[in-house]
């Protein structure tokens, strides 16, 4: 989730634990909904694994991005939904204004490249997980990059990715 340390830090720990409840059932709900035979994992925080069959995978995440931003302004205060933000510190105490959380999720296939293991796979998650981060609002990106003898995990930035967004328009982004 996007800017959730800054809730977290405005509204306190049971207001985020109250949030990651959402985002869980949220994902739990889509998956088992929409993508049978599907896997939802919290790995801790904000940060969760899915594992769906490939042909579920668009309308599933399409789904959950929508939803979220359905119901996360919800968790604010009117008058920082109203807002669209809040006044927060940054890491460094600069203050700064804060939108409401949005969701980026990194998707990894095994479409197009073939892993020897599962370690390559949590690397490619992450790195998509932060360019995903790096574009605004709630998204899901996939990697569509083929597997390079020279380079096992590319980075995001040399590679076409599919950027969903939370109408669910998606067009392919070479970087």
């Amino acid at each position: 989730m996007d800017h959730f340390k800054e809730f977290n830090d405005r509204y306190g720990y049971a207001f985020g634990d109250g949030v990651i409840r959402l985002l869980s059932r949220i994902l739990r709900d889509m998956v088992r909904g929409l993508a049978p035979g599907g896997f939802v994992g919290h790995i801790g925080g904000d940060d969760f694994i899915m594992n769906l069959p490939l042909e579920h995978l668009e309308r599933t995440c399409d789904e959950i991005v929508r939803l979220f931003d359905e119901l996360i302004p919800y968790q604010y205060t009117d008058e920082d939904r109203r807002a669209g933000y809040f006044l927060g510190k940054d890491r460094r105490g600069n203050i700064h204004r804060i939108p409401l959380m949005a969701l980026s999720i990194g998707v990894v296939t095994n479409q197009l490249q073939v892993f020897e293991h599962t370690g390559q796979i949590s690397e490619l998650a992450a790195e998509m997980k932060t360019y995903a981060k790096s574009l605004p609002g709630s998204k899901y990106v996939v990697d569509r990059r083929h597997q390079s003898p020279a380079l096992p995990t590319a980075s995001a930035t040399e590679a076409d990715i599919l950027v969903a967004d939370q109408r669910g328009r998606a067009a392919t982004v070479k970087t």
